[in-house]
């Protein structure tokens, strides 16, 4: 400091500065969304995360509350007060980890900064962050050059303590590390993901501070999801230190997220929506914060409820916008036919259709005709690398809970025998089932509009929404209905698929196995209102040579 202090003053500056909240909140400059350079405040998600986090914490929130700027701040703070500190910041990309990188650099450059008004106690404060930066620089490269400048992936202090960058870390211990977008990483790059999972985590001292911040992307599969529901599971019990504490900040709590003065017609499904939150969460939700979010949504579309969630259902339960069948299983949404509970009709059929897969996923829905135009999804199950007669015992799991299956609906290639000396439609056979083999129809695009039709007229069991985990095994699947959502076309540049291809990837599978049923039923050899062999007594017309062949 630039004058003696008296012993008084230097007790009470040595009680402030042993106190972190105090620092965060005076010690620091950000630049805040209208570019200004502003002290840094803890805002109430902030706040509320710095006071009660734990040694592992997982994070689901909206977007722009300001959790990546408090725990770039709490890194830099960590280091300059204590020696040896090591941390770490995973991000998607480098360039990203790099923006992270530079909220630190511009905080600790900024240490004393005066505005252009000080007030008696910001020149005191800039006077202590003057010596704060004399006390513990920044050490420097052979050129005499600050290892400040974005592009670095390493800075460390003259106290030995460092900061990592990248997207992934293996190396020494860190005492804290911050892993961003780990939903987006998880979904686009799930070997990634598992490289920070097993490699990163496991760096982390076990009384050290692990923050993953996200939002979610995926469904009810991968790393981050099975993450976010370990640490959603260990809500209300008492925590290990390697245990993850689940913080959940939706959009209504922020005080930002309003439109005051605003006029909005809300739809009666907007509606809806509000008056349910309202009655689910015991909350109000003001005419200004419902004008804000029906403007975000306009925009936003189907990812508000993915970038801003109101629960964390919503955050983990997305239908992806652009996916190809996001109108029709929207619509269904909008009816309540997503997550509808019913029980089979006990005299009516039960058809499972495939996706065959050899040492490979496979996937099988359970859905029957209600007699009046509509059916009914009870069930998928979906897997990887499990035999034929594993998948059997599974039907006839369901086989004794409802009721035989009348026939397997298998798609056209279940009559080759290139897996072994039987072909799939021979050892279904062979198991006691009925086959009935649907020809490959040349266009692929026709036939995912049958699907479309197809979907306009379901009713999904809310078991479709969960995940398939085998007998014995805690590998989870993704749901049938997941699947659904997710199933896209490759975007621009992906490589090894053509564009506006659909992508062959996880998802593909059960969608795979809904379409062959949505082609046998745009053939005509079934229908909702009266089943498999009513229907064709009742279109002999149908009856060609491949239904003399397929469907005697």
């Amino acid at each position: 400091m630039t004058q003696q202090l008296t012993p008084s003053q230097a007790s009470q500056l040595k009680s402030l500065l042993s106190n972190q909240e105090w620092r965060l909140n005076h010690l620091y400059w950000i630049t805040d969304k209208d570019g200004r350079t502003v002290r840094f405040r803890l805002n109430w998600a902030q706040q509320d995360l710095h006071r009660n986090r734990h040694t592992r914490n997982n994070i689901l929130k909206v977007r722009q509350l300001g959790i990546s700027t408090y725990l770039a701040l709490l890194i830099l703070d960590s280091c300059l007060f204590t020696k040896n500190f090591h941390a770490g910041i995973v991000d998607r990309t480098l360039p990203e980890a790099e923006k992270k990188l530079g909220k630190i650099t511009f905080a600790y450059e900024h240490l004393d900064y005066l505005p252009d008004t000080p007030s008696p106690l910001d020149r005191e404060l800039a006077a202590l962050g003057a010596e704060l930066k004399k006390h513990f620089p920044i050490k420097q490269n052979e050129d005499g050059i600050p290892l400040t400048t974005l592009g670095q992936k390493k800075i460390t202090f003259s106290n030995r303590s460092t900061i990592h960058i990248g997207c992934t870390y293996r190396g020494d211990t860190l005492q804290m590390l911050h892993v961003s977008e780990l939903g987006s990483i998880a979904a686009h790059d799930p070997m990634r993901a598992a490289e920070i999972q097993t490699g990163s985590f496991p760096c982390v001292a076990t009384n050290g501070h692990m923050f993953l911040e996200s939002t979610h992307e995926g469904g009810k599969w991968g790393i981050n999801y099975e993450l976010l529901l370990s640490s959603m599971d260990n809500i209300g019990k008492p925590l290990t230190p390697l245990d993850f504490k689940f913080f959940f900040f939706p959009w209504y709590k922020h005080p930002e997220y309003t439109l005051p003065g605003i006029t909005t017609h809300l739809t009666v499904e907007q509606t809806k929506y509000f008056n349910t939150l309202e009655k689910d969460l015991s909350i109000s939700i003001t005419p200004a914060q419902r004008a804000w979010y029906t403007a975000m949504e306009r925009t936003q579309r189907s990812k508000m409820r993915q970038e801003f969630p109101s629960t964390p259902d919503e955050a983990i339960s997305p239908i992806a916008d652009g996916s190809i069948y996001f109108s029709a299983l929207t619509a269904l949404a909008e009816r309540g036919h997503l997550s509808a509970l019913f029980e089979p009709e006990p005299h009516r059929p039960i058809y499972t259709c495939w996706d065959l897969g050899i040492a490979d996923y496979m996937s099988i829905w359970w859905i029957q005709p209600d007699g009046k135009g509509h059916w009914l999804i009870l069930d998928n199950y979906t897997a990887n690398g499990k035999p034929l007669s594993h998948y059997l015992e599974v039907l006839r799991v369901h086989d004794a809970m409802w009721t035989r299956c009348t026939a397997c609906v298998l798609p056209h290639d279940c009559s080759t025998n290139d897996r072994h000396m039987s072909t799939w439609a021979d050892d279904f056979r062979a198991a006691g089932y009925t086959v009935k083999r649907v020809p490959r129809t040349t266009d692929k695009w026709q036939s995912i509009d049958n699907t479309r039709d197809l979907l306009r007229t379901c009713i999904f069991h809310a078991r479709c929404s969960e995940p398939t985990i085998p007998v014995g095994e805690t590998t989870r699947y993704p749901s049938g209905l997941d699947s659904l959502k997710l199933y896209s076309t490759a975007p621009p540049g992906a490589s090894g698929t053509l564009r506006n291809e659909p992508l062959h990837n996880i998802y593909s599978h059960a969608s795979d196995a809904l379409r062959t049923f949505a082609d046998a039923v745009d053939k005509g050899y079934i229908s909702a209102e009266l089943g498999w062999q009513n229907n064709l007594r009742r279109a002999p017309l149908k009856r060609d040579a491949f239904t003399s062949q397929y469907f005697s």
